[in-house]
């Protein structure tokens, strides 16, 4: 903007313990600069670069008046860090946003683009992106260039507010929620429609866990800035989390129809509409979003997820296949890639897909886990636990799961002690995931130690009464420690949810017997027999022959 001095928007620069500049001849690591001043409101930020470090160029004319609705304009930004791109729109409109005026234009900008320049036909600067008020596919926002020049003064009126900022920002960088809380409690109190506020709120929420506090914060923060969807789609995404899925849905339609060029608003709006299992309307919306934003990844993977419930293993490949060659150095649609052949049984074309990942992501954490799951897969637990032992190595992020992964392959190999290790270490990794406790009560009684599964079958059954396969399990473990009639007792219950389950009811007929009671046994038998005949054979001679000629 002038002598060793830039501008930039504020958001871009929260939470970093150092801010450097870098340009094309420059240092590679960058040259630091300092905030010189700060409007918050608006978005703005000023930074200084060190007078010896100056790069080549000059500085920028601001337009200080409005551009003319229709007249041509260029975003100018290095996007994601792919190097400085250039886009052509014109002006649409000025628009305002809480008192405050900004530009709105029709040249493209992507995530990243944030703090770059929008320049007029003459190459002076009208304004500088926000990425946060974009709405849709070219329906783009940014704050007025005039307004760097009320920069300092703005920051310097400020200063009491950017101190609380600051000591916010501290504190969320620390992780210390408790103290977060407070401040952000007396600021709302104080501000209860500052945005800020409003965010720190919602952070230290999150951080100590405290979900209907959270979800009030997020309701806040909407309703200070239904000028940002974004903001409104994270309300969304809570509300669908937190098992309140018609909530989102009538909040999905609601920001739909208030922003209908804004492709996450629709993304949203699918992902109630799936839950709701309103299919067609929920494919109809992961397309529209695709329409809007075509790198939409989310929107893609709703379809493939969509295709794969149906068993359309095939449209799902050929969707990831797709995003797989749009973004050859991405790793998350070869992941979903592989995943779809897995889905498919074609475990070995997914292990291949698993060989030829990006370079960057070849020897990481996510890789050596999807490893584990396809070697697992085709029948090589040795070599699967290997690789989720090297995913574990490098920090894999959702470690329970490549714990169960490596329980799941000892147990195939036979080897139970450390089946029962790997599940145990799932468990205490995330002690409320049922799912994990029921794996280490059926490795425990496979590893002959029945009697330490029966207290967590006997919680998981209270717990969940309507579970029918912990009630299986837990019949099994108590016919294991010679109590048949208790183990007759859980299998009448497995059968009581799932009356046509052959292998529930040849299990009931062995239990009955062990436990003397002969004519609830042959009741159970001809239930069976009327199911299935082979089976019922098959359970005569195991549990019937045996006792012909007993006296019932």
């Amino acid at each position: 903007m002038q002598a060793r001095r830039f501008v930039t928007i504020c958001e871009a620069l929260e939470g970093a313990q150092t801010v450097r500049l870098r340009w094309p001849d420059g240092p590679q690591e960058g040259v630091p600069v300092a905030v010189a001043a700060r409007d918050r409101e608006r978005n703005l930020c000023l930074v200084d670069l060190p007078e010896a470090s100056m790069p080549q160029g000059s500085a920028l004319t601001v337009q200080r008046e409005l551009p003319p609705v229709g007249s041509r304009v260029y975003a100018v930004s290095n996007a994601a860090g792919l190097g400085v791109g250039i886009s052509e729109g014109v002006v649409s409109g000025v628009r305002s946003f809480r008192g405050q005026r900004y530009i709105q234009f029709t040249a493209p900008v992507s995530p990243g683009s944030e703090g770059g320049a929008l320049l007029d036909a003459e190459g002076r600067l009208v304004g500088v992106l926000d990425y946060r008020h974009r709405a849709g596919q070219n329906v783009n926002f940014a704050p007025l260039a005039a307004w760097v020049d009320e920069v300092v003064a703005r920051s310097q009126a400020a200063a009491a507010q950017l101190q609380r900022f600051d000591a916010a920002t501290e504190l969320l960088r620390n992780a210390r929620w408790t103290e977060l809380s407070a401040l952000s409690a007396t600021w709302v109190r104080e501000q209860p429609d500052d945005a800020d506020a409003l965010r720190f709120a919602v952070a230290a929420a999150a951080g100590l866990k405290d979900a209907p506090a959270e979800l009030a914060a997020w309701r806040e923060r909407y309703r200070v800035s239904p000028e940002q969807p974004g903001i409104g789609v994270s309300l969304g995404e809570l509300l669908l989390m937190r098992g309140l899925a018609d909530e989102a849905k009538a909040h999905a339609e609601r920001l739909v129809a208030a922003q209908p060029e804004f492709a996450k608003a629709h993304l949203l709006l699918a992902r109630t509409q799936e839950v709701a299992r309103a299919n067609r309307e929920a494919e109809a919306s992961y397309r529209r979003a695709i329409e809007l934003d075509t790198w939409l990844l989310e929107a893609y993977q709703g379809l493939a997820r969509m295709a794969q419930a149906k068993g359309d293993h095939e449209t799902a490949i050929a969707i990831w296949s797709r995003l797989s060659g749009l973004f050859p150095e991405s790793l998350q649609p070869r992941i979903e890639l592989a995943r779809a052949y897995m889905a498919a049984r074609r475990n070995q074309r997914a292990y291949a897909v698993l060989q030829q990942l990006p370079a960057a992501d070849q020897d990481g954490s996510i890789a050596w886990f999807w490893r584990g799951v396809a070697l697992l897969r085709l029948d090589a637990p040795e070599a699967a636990v290997a690789a989720y032992r090297k995913s574990l190595e490098r920090q894999l992020e959702y470690r329970e799961e490549a714990w169960r992964g490596i329980g799941e392959a000892m147990g195939a190999m036979q080897r139970w002690p450390e089946a029962i290790a790997a599940f145990q270490a799932a468990v205490d990794a995330t002690p409320s995931n049922d799912g994990w406790r029921y794996n280490l009560a059926w490795s425990l009684n496979r590893g002959g130690r029945a009697a330490e599964a029966l207290p967590i079958l006997s919680d998981l059954t209270a717990k969940s009464p309507d579970e029918a396969s912990y009630w299986r399990l837990l019949g099994i473990v108590l016919q294991r420690l010679d109590r048949p009639r208790e183990a007759a007792n859980a299998m009448e219950r497995v059968l009581q949810r799932a009356p046509r389950d052959v292998l529930a009811w040849s299990e009931l007929v062995a239990m009955r017997r062990a436990a003397g009671l002969h004519k609830e046994a042959r009741d159970a038998y001809q239930q069976l027999l009327a199911l299935d005949t082979k089976a019922a054979a098959d359970s005569y001679r195991r549990s019937m022959l045996p006792f012909e000629g007993t006296a019932p």
